[in-house]
């Protein structure tokens, strides 16, 4: 199953559970999603996303919101529609308007995937604040509520390099490059491969979200944990290569988020057996 309608299925399974509190559907998540980065502190210092970039990152978040609703109200062709999406969203560097398609994919499957985690939190935190609830279901909704806050921390330095990058695409030769195999491969587009691995990362944490959503054992929910915290190092891996091979890109305003990114990878690690 694509992630788009992995992510859709933990949305509206997990909305009886957590009910108004969720924050919405799919669909009203994509709502929020500030396609230009223009406004909030994630955009701060990006600089401005015009011209194709921005036309590739509206196009693609106007078929996103499509193929949601697709999934969100059973369409027979929606999940092929969402694989579609998320395949032709990889070829990066045809264009400027191809990379801005890949950048307004990745701000959307981040929002979702938070919004996920921030569904399952809402859910746990109800059942341990239910009569009856034991130790154990504390715990869990402990471990839930750590994972949520590190996926939003991750989530933020995401969206901040994405668009930045958004903002920078036509002076990507500028930043530098690095010879491999005998050929020379720009560091910007070393950054966006970055985002490429930590996706698919991404999408296997998907199938454990909804497991403990199902199950809600402790077991379930550890196994969530470890998945998380290996996602969330290669995250502080890629913070590290910004901070110390990247310095053209971050004298230009791209942030590390070095702090952040760690103190969430702390925060779980914390609470592995």
């Amino acid at each position: 199953m694509s992630f788009l309608g992995e992510i859709v299925d933990v949305l509206v399974d997990g909305a009886e559970d957590a009910g108004a509190e969720s924050g919405g559907s799919a669909s009203k998540v994509l709502d929020g999603i500030d396609i230009g980065g223009e406004t909030g502190d994630v955009t701060e210092g990006s600089g401005d996303i015009e011209g194709d970039v921005k036309d590739g990152m509206v196009e693609s978040q106007n078929n996103m919101k499509q193929v949601i609703k697709e999934l969100e109200d059973g369409a027979p062709d929606a999940e092929e529609n969402a694989a579609a999406l998320e395949s032709n969203s990889k070829n990066i560097w045809a264009s400027a308007k191809t990379f801005g398609s890949f950048v307004g994919v990745e701000l959307a499957k981040g929002a979702l995937f938070t919004a996920g985690t921030n569904i399952l939190q809402v859910a746990f935190d109800k059942a341990a604040a239910a009569p009856g609830s034991n130790a154990e279901t504390a715990q869990i909704a402990h471990i839930i509520s750590t994972v949520n806050k590190s996926s939003k921390a991750l989530q933020d330095a995401l969206d901040t390099w994405l668009y930045w990058q958004a903002a920078h695409y036509d002076s990507r030769a500028s930043y530098g490059v690095i010879s491999v195999a005998g050929l020379d491969i720009q560091l910007f587009q070393i950054l966006q491969s970055g985002f490429s691995g930590l996706d698919n990362q991404r999408y296997r944490l998907v199938p454990l979200v909804k497991l403990a959503q199902q199950v809600k054992t402790l077991d379930s929910v550890r196994a969530l944990l470890a998945a998380d915290i290996a996602y969330t190092r290669a995250v502080v891996d890629l913070s590290t290569n910004i901070s110390t091979k990247m310095t053209l890109m971050t004298d230009n305003g791209l942030e590390s988020k070095s702090a952040e990114v760690q103190a969430a990878c702390s925060n779980l690690t914390a609470l592995s057996p």
